[in-house]
Order: C-alpha cells, then sequence, then structure tokens
C-alpha cells in the first residue's frame, strides 16, 4: 500500500526542530518515506519556508544540510501558474493551504499529511493527522 504523499511544513519542521510533543509522530511518518514505505512530496513553497526558519534558527549551514538529507527522500513539487490560479479561487480560507493542496492535487498524491487537518477541511483527497497516517502503515512498520 504504497501512497504518494504530500508532507505539510509543520510535520517536517517538528522534526529539524526538535519540536515536543510533536517530534516522535513526525518523526515517523518521514521514516515511513525514508524507509519507501510510502513516497513523500512537499512543494516548493514548503522548503522556502522551511529554509528560511531553519536559517534563523540554526544558521544556513545547518538549514542546507537537513534540507539535503530531507531531499533524499522526499520529492519537491512545483508551484506553478495553474497552481497559483487554482488556489486563487478555491474555498480555502488560507491561501497557503490552498497552494499546498493544489500542488499535491496537481502531481497526484493521494493524502496530505498535517498537524492542522482544520486548515484542509476544503480538500479534494484525504488528509491525515500524523498519529492517524502512522496506524494506517503499522503493518509495514512490523
Amino acid at each position: 500500500m504504497i501512497q504518494r504523499v504530500f508532507v505539510d511544513t509543520d510535520i517536517i519542521l517538528d522534526v529539524a526542530l526538535g519540536r515536543k510533543p510533536f517530534f516522535a509522530a513526525s518523526k515517523m511518518v518521514l521514516a515511513l518515506m525514508e524507509n519507501n514505505i510510502a513516497i513523500g512530496f512537499t512543494s516548493s513553497n514548503c522548503i522556502t519556508n522551511i529554509y528560511y526558519i531553519l536559517r534563523k534558527a540554526g544558521g544556513d549551514s545547518a538549514a542546507r544540510l537537513f534540507l539535503s538529507r530531507l531531499l533524499e527522500y522526499v520529492t519537491v513539487i512545483p508551484i506553478d501558474h495553474s497552481t497559483v490560479i487554482d488556489a486563487l479561487r478555491s474555498e480555502f480560507a488560507d491561501f497557503e493551504d490552498a497552494l499546498q493542496h493544489h500542488s499535491a492535487i496537481d502531481n497526484r498524491c493521494e493524502c496530505i499529511v498535517t498537524r492542522n487537518t482544520a486548515d484542509y477541511r476544503a480538500s479534494k483527497i484525504s488528509v491525515y493527522l500524523p498519529l492517524e497516517f502512522i496506524r494506517l502503515h503499522q503493518r509495514q512498520l512490523e
């Protein structure tokens, strides 16, 4: 049951910054991608936001190193002109979430993993909290 999964910014930052109490579940989500149990994607927009926050927290070198390692098992997908148009026309209250959602749809992701599921109420694909997503793949982890 390999899924194409869009990983939202908050999940990646939980791991990068060791944010408690979210770190363990978010790390396990990324471990599913690292171990080829799921195929991970994130948007170019997420990457720029993550870099900005990590650079402020720990410097340029640390931010680049973390992203380089992440990109060994998570693929960056584009946000292009049509994605922006779709996001602007969507029913999403938050434009950034709309961009992520439409980027995921455009790239055939089957679900989104985020800690902010309420932000994705208008989603056309499944949206999971980290622990929900992990439970879906529990057998494959054993």
